[in-house]
């Protein structure tokens, strides 16, 4: 990209698309007029953070490249009302994209998180301390603040229930990330992301000869445990 464009404080719309860029400078934070930004067709493989530092910046096209994640500071952009990302090689939007409630366009086709299931589970083992406060709470084991120090009695405050309603587990600080496609208005699939309290609340969903928009885990799912992580 000239380094000249970079120093046009008053320029409100800049169109490279076509060409063979490979990176969009962090410099571009200074171009704070700019109000539409088009970089569609070209090799760009990374959103620099700086980009979010484009006050009135409405409209950001970087379809048919090679970007690979979404920096959540772009959540700062207030005034953008259509982003195009389509074709390019996300598998996940950061769930701050959500905070852009200007938002009206949001074009995700021909990436790897439309076109394929996306199932990643992430999962540390759970603690001894954990394990212990499962147990108590799964149990129904009966205590008082008499019977446990306090921090512990916080802790013991903190349990999450799985959201899976055929499991009566609870979880900590040890769970497991489960991504999974709903149907959403008919048009689209939507990830959403589950947080559950082992690997194997998922086998009994997995089963479930429902579809993913009928399925009795969804219907029951609080909305505080099910958290959208992209729009469709």
């Amino acid at each position: 990209m000239p380094a000249q464009f970079l120093k046009l404080q008053r320029l409100q719309s800049l169109s490279l698309g076509g060409n063979r860029l490979q990176s969009i400078p962090a410099e571009i934070e200074n171009l704070t007029s700019l109000e539409l930004l088009y970089l569609g067709g070209n090799l760009i493989t990374s959103i620099p953070p700086e980009l979010a530092n484009l006050p009135y910046l409405s409209y950001l096209v970087l379809c048919d490249n090679r970007i690979q994640g979404v920096p959540p500071q772009l959540t700062r952009l207030h005034s953008l009302r259509s982003l195009s990302l389509h074709n390019n090689l996300l598998t996940y939007l950061p769930r701050e994209i959500l905070s852009l409630v200007h938002l009206q366009e949001l074009s995700l086709r021909g990436n790897p998180l439309v076109v394929r299931f996306v199932k990643e589970m992430t999962y540390d083992p759970p603690s001894l301390l954990e394990l212990a406060g499962r147990t108590i709470k799964s149990r129904n084991v009966p205590y008082s603040p008499c019977d446990i120090p306090c921090h512990l009695l916080h802790y013991l405050d903190l349990a999450s229930k799985c959201p899976n309603p055929k499991c009566a587990g609870v979880y900590f600080d040890s769970c497991v990330r489960h991504i999974k496609f709903v149907d959403f208005c008919g048009k689209y699939r939507l990830p959403l992301m589950h947080y559950l309290c082992s690997p194997e609340c998922t086998s009994p969903c997995n089963s479930n000869p429902q579809s993913d928009a009928e399925s009795e885990d969804e219907i029951s799912v609080p909305a505080d445990r099910l958290q959208k992580v992209l729009l469709g």
